[in-house]
């Protein structure tokens, strides 16, 4: 297919998965947004499901969909037939939403990764002609998108999302001379919980979760270490021990401590975010928006007050959150939005889930002396090396935490 068919033909990917799984919802928002910016070469059409048997008896079991896949595109496609998980993601000639007829299947994707992999080829400019003599190939240019340096635009970029991306693109933009501004707008987790500029590092993710990590340690140094080396040993604990040293048995911690201080030093990074984007003269808009157009963004401040913002080019960097249980009494669980704030003693706790995430809240609040249990669905740190993984495992449960495995929560009280 030539550079100017790819550019005029419209595909349509097709995406199934059930509704709370991360995976499917995260690979049909990444093509739901590619779709919005080239409605006329992409189109979105999706096949959720209300739980994970539901899909499987559509996919594997009942109606055997990949089985049908494999075989329209001929001779049986083994990664389509053996593919189990979600998401399940296809390209078609049709955008029939029928999840049972496979005859209009052209490709198979594959799943999660798969389809964001898809994606950033598609999203990719064409390449240019190569003027080198040297026979190396082409070089890819940039296509003009319209922007002119006299529109009457209130900005020449507006960036969606006050997070790492957002906050470094902006000013380098910047410094090159363009009129910008960052929006960025936190809506309250299902639990309550809000936060500053900065994003999920600064707020609730890489930056929290690395001091509450430093109170493990040294909580664990204290217990442990502390008392071999002669630190806080007493004439009466020695006698009381026969001359031998023992590790402490009567540490305590203060949560409410810990997260106080937690939280001063993202207000004070927030602050300073602050300071630097009016330093950097980028206008910080603490609001949340909406495209009406390709060049304007209806927005709403927290008192409900609506307004517009109008732009010559736009950024999305807006980020992700976290899904909440799809059981009986979720919404009584707390996530990754939530714990850094929590305002009582967390208590005895059960992680769900058995990613990255959950196994470093799981490590931190066991470090600082929690009963901890993590729910695995199916295997740990699913994604990364095995080995590690397996390691990663042992040495959690050597620290005390407790792992049920292959478990699902159906209900909370």
């Amino acid at each position: 297919m030539t550079s100017a068919a790819a550019a005029t033909t419209k595909s349509i990917i097709h995406v199934a998965g059930y509704s709370s799984c991360g995976f499917y919802r995260r690979a049909a928002s990444v093509v739901a947004s590619l779709s919005l910016l080239f409605p006329h070469r992409l189109q979105l059409v999706q096949h959720e499901f209300t739980s994970r048997d539901e899909f499987r008896e559509w996919l594997i079991h009942g109606t055997n969909f990949r089985e049908r896949v494999g075989n329209t595109l001929g001779g049986g496609n083994l990664r389509a037939s053996a593919h189990s998980s979600s998401p399940f993601c296809w390209t078609s000639n049709t955008a029939d939403q029928s999840s049972n007829s496979a005859d209009s299947v052209l490709e198979f994707i594959g799943g999660c990764d798969d389809a964001l992999d898809w994606c950033r080829k598609f999203a990719q400019p064409p390449p240019a002609p190569s003027t080198s003599t040297d026979g190396e190939g082409n070089i890819a240019e940039m296509v003009p998108d319209g922007h002119s340096p006299s529109h009457s635009y209130d900005y020449d970029l507006l960036i969606l999302g006050g997070g790492s991306g957002g906050l470094a693109a902006s000013k380098e933009a910047a410094k090159l001379g363009a009129k910008v501004a960052v929006l960025d707008y936190v809506k309250p987790s299902p639990a309550g919980s809000k936060w500053g500029l900065g994003g999920t590092c600064v707020n609730v993710g890489c930056i929290p979760k690395k001091l509450m990590h430093n109170a493990a340690l040294l909580n664990g140094n204290y217990v442990h270490d502390q008392p071999h080396y002669g630190i806080g040993v007493t004439p009466e604990s020695i006698e009381a021990n026969y001359g031998m040293t023992q590790d402490n048995t009567a540490a305590t911690h203060s949560w409410d401590m810990l997260k106080q201080n937690v939280q001063n030093h993202i207000r004070g990074l927030n602050f300073k975010y602050r300071v630097d984007l009016r330093e950097k003269e980028v206008t910080y808009l603490n609001l949340l928006g909406k495209f009406v157009d390709k060049n304007t963004i209806e927005t709403v401040d927290k008192k409900g007050n609506v307004d517009t913002v109008t732009f010559s080019r736009c950024m999305i960097a807006v980020g992700g959150r976290p899904t909440p249980l799809n059981c009986e009494g979720g919404e009584l669980a707390i996530s990754s939005d939530d714990i850094f704030s929590l305002d009582r003693d967390p208590g005895k706790v059960l992680c769900v889930g058995a990613s990255y995430i959950s196994l470093e809240c799981a490590g931190f609040l066991r470090g600082i002396g929690k009963d901890v249990t993590v729910a695995v669905r199916s295997i740990l740190l699913r994604g990364f090396d095995r080995e590690c993984a397996k390691l990663i495992g042992e040495h959690m449960k050597d620290e005390g935490i407790v792992f049920r495995e292959e478990v699902v929560p159906t209900k909370l009280e």
